[in-house]
């Protein structure tokens, strides 16, 4: 294909002339020296101190230190300027230079990349009243510098007065990973990975790379899908990978080539809605054993999460939940389980947050027979009770500021809990009267029997809040979370409200605990139109809970051929402070079963040009097999105590997906698409 090419002997002379006047010039000689003739063989600050405590300062032409300018320089008085010194382990001291002119001279913007040799020495510090002499501090008195690269103004424009500045734009995060506490997460997130792999090392895991271009499927998430230069054979349409959401299927490809344990950090690429904990990349601890069950590979992750959290985490602890007690892990090395429908009953949530485990859901129906009238898929009326939150000395408008606004629609994918605060002694008794799903409760000639049952149950009084919410019956619940397991989840994410519920011994520690017994495949919703309170399922089409290839608990598998929903999944979730940490399940390892799923149950019409390499798998002795997946982000993020993912990723996405610093994604122009056979169509995203 003939490309256009730049002929500068056909520019008009005027142009040409004038394009060489702007041409650039090569930098000074001496400065490119400066930076290029460097010291290799350096020593940090911490060194330098140790050689002088040692008895041993020597000449400062045997010892460089590497950093950055840390403050700006400051000129005391004739021939003395001070400034500071962060070296690449983020410590810092100060420099004294006696020479004029300064030897700073030329690097002395903040930021400036340096080389210095000098003499160290206690500063003169003046003593303490409460002291007999002052802590130890040094500084260095300077011979040489070198400037390996200057600064320019932004790092100064982006330091605010007292010096510091942890929050840089997003485009300068490269700045931002300079300050030693950030720096810090990266390098606790290296100790983590490099421990995590010894232990697996030491548990006969071997680590095995596999792809990251795949092929599309329907795997769950939406996909990134990559262009190719290939026409497919047949009707001559364009060919994509697309990037691999999980490693799922080549590890299940590997059992069938019998490895006995595998383990990989992989990196996972799915485009969806971004939030605090979730990033269109990230990285998953992944990790597939075959001849074993779940229970084999939930003890084996049990074991390693509770290592895991007693060696790196030193200020907190892991508990888990018996329903009864919140008990430290390490008194009985192993994490309890919740089944689903118990987790969605008292929780609402299938990854219920356990700080405050006895802030539980009550069932008003089971309590007492009632049930909600509004719609007949969703009979089940429930409460919740925060118990004393609201302040004395004015319960309404404490209501009002700080706790109304968890009932704003918007926080809901359907319709809003109802919310009573108790502040009259009226309002214990009666606030039943304000929930229009309990309307009925005054006509009815046993109301006060119930009421009564309710108010003994629920022990209300001033102070409390009550929420109404109704959701589906046990055993069917598909819409989760429920609005009641919305809202605690919203209560339980306020940083103001966490201190009167946490029920922890420390305000760091963290819960963790199994959810097990998930349905296998859940009732495909319908899409949302204008004002439906409830979500809407499509008849008789079905979707993986989690993904296809887990297998069913053999003592429901009778329900697969006509009630695919009354089928209980062998997947597990390993589930902390309401995050879903993992999840793994014992896999379909036969081939014939995993087609059924395919057609019959889940509908996929081209299942073999999907799956295929994997049923073929499959027949050729595939062992059975199960497996585990952490999100090592989501892990190191609460390891660290931060509130985002994006803290301990190096170069994270925006909330957009965009990359800052890069400025990605970015357009592709029509000539570079050509050869991908792709042609862009632009649409008015308004109509």
């Amino acid at each position: 294909m003939l490309r256009p090419r730049l002929l500068i002997r056909c520019l008009p002379r005027q142009l040409h002339s004038t394009s060489l006047r702007y041409q650039l010039k090569i930098p000074d000689k001496e400065t490119l020296l400066d930076k290029f003739q460097f010291h290799e063989d350096t020593i940090t600050i911490k060194d330098s101190i140790k050689i002088y405590q040692q008895g041993h300062n020597e000449p400062s032409s045997n010892y460089s230190i590497n950093g950055w300018i840390d403050s700006q320089v400051k000129k005391i008085g004739n021939k003395l300027y001070f400034t500071t010194l962060r070296d690449c382990q983020g410590n810092k001291i100060q420099l004294v230079d006696k020479h004029e002119p300064s030897l700073l001279k030329g690097c002395t913007s903040l930021e400036s990349c340096i080389q210095i040799q000098g003499n160290i020495k206690p500063k003169n510090l003046p003593k303490n009243k409460d002291q007999i002499e002052s802590p130890r501090e040094y500084e260095i008195e300077l011979n040489h510098v070198r400037c390996l690269n200057k600064a320019g103004m932004k790092p100064a424009q982006l330091i605010d007065k007292q010096g510091i500045n942890t929050t840089y734009p997003a485009e300068y995060r490269y700045l931002q990973l300079r300050v030693p506490s950030e720096q810090n997460l990266l390098k606790k997130r290296f100790e983590v990975n490099h421990f995590i792999r010894q232990w697996l090392y030491d548990h006969k895991f071997m680590e095995i790379e596999t792809p990251i271009l795949f092929k599309p499927t329907p795997e769950g998430a939406r996909e990134f899908v990559v262009p190719t230069r290939q026409l497919d054979q047949d009707t001559k349409r364009p060919l994509f990978y697309s990037l691999t959401q999980s490693p799922q299927q080549y590890k299940q490809l590997l059992m069938a080539s019998g490895i006995p344990r595998y383990f990989q950090f992989a990196k996972c690429f799915r485009d969806e809605d971004l939030r605090k904990d979730r990033q269109p990349e990230f990285t998953q601890l992944d990790m597939e054993l075959s001849f074993a069950k779940g229970s084999k590979v939930r003890s084996l992750v049990q074991d390693l999460i509770i290592k895991v959290w007693s060696t790196e985490s030193k200020a907190k602890n892991l508990f888990t939940w018996d329903s009864q007690n919140l008990i430290a892990c390490k008194d009985q090395s192993r994490l309890n389980s919740m089944t689903y429908n118990d987790a969605m009953s008292l929780y609402g949530i299938d990854k219920p947050n356990l700080i405050a485990p006895n802030l539980k859901i009550v069932n008003l129906s089971e309590l007492t027979g009632i049930e909600s009238k509004e719609n007949p898929n969703f009979p089940v009326v429930e409460v919740i009770v925060l118990k004393n939150v609201l302040n004395k000395s004015d319960y309404e408008n404490d209501y009002q500021t700080n706790w109304k606004h968890l009932l704003n629609p918007n926080n809901y994918n359907y319709r809003s809990p109802f919310g009573v605060p108790i502040t009259t002694r009226e309002t214990c008794q009666n606030w039943y009267k304000h929930i229009p799903l309990l309307s009925e409760l005054e006509n009815s000639p046993t109301s006060e029997e119930i009421v009564g049952k309710i108010n003994k149950s629920l022990s209300l009084s001033l102070g409390d809040i009550v929420y109404v919410s109704n959701r589906e019956p046990n055993q069917a619940i598909f819409e989760n979370p429920t609005p009641l397991g919305r809202l605690r989840q919203l209560i339980l994410s306020q940083p103001e409200t966490v201190p009167l519920l946490r029920e922890t011994p420390g305000p760091q520690d963290d819960v963790a605990i199994w959810v097990v017994d998930f349905p296998l495949f859940s009732p495909v919703e319908t899409e949302k139109q204008k004002g439906m309170r409830y979500p809407a399922y499509a008849k008789d089409q079905y979707a993986s809970t989690h993904h296809p290839f887990t297998m069913v608990k053999l003592s429901t598998i009778d329900h697969l051929e006509n009630e695919p929903l009354k089928c209980i999944g062998q997947h597990y979730d390993l589930v902390m402070n309401g995050v879903e940490l993992g999840g793994g399940s014992q896999r379909v390892h036969d081939s014939e079963l995993q087609d059924y799923i395919f057609k019959h149950v889940l509908k996929i019409e081209n299942s073999h040009a999907l799956f295929g390499h994997l049923l073929e798998a499959f027949e050729t002795g595939t062992p059975p097999h199960s497996g585990f997946a952490v999100g090592f982000d989501r892990m190191c993020t609460m390891l660290f105590n931060r509130d985002s993912i994006r803290d301990v990723i190096a170069f994270p996405k925006s909330v957009t997906g965009a990359d800052q610093v890069v400025k990605s994604p970015a357009l592709v122009s029509d000539i570079s698409l050509k050869d991908y056979h792709i042609a862009q169509v632009f649409t008015n995203p308004n109509k």
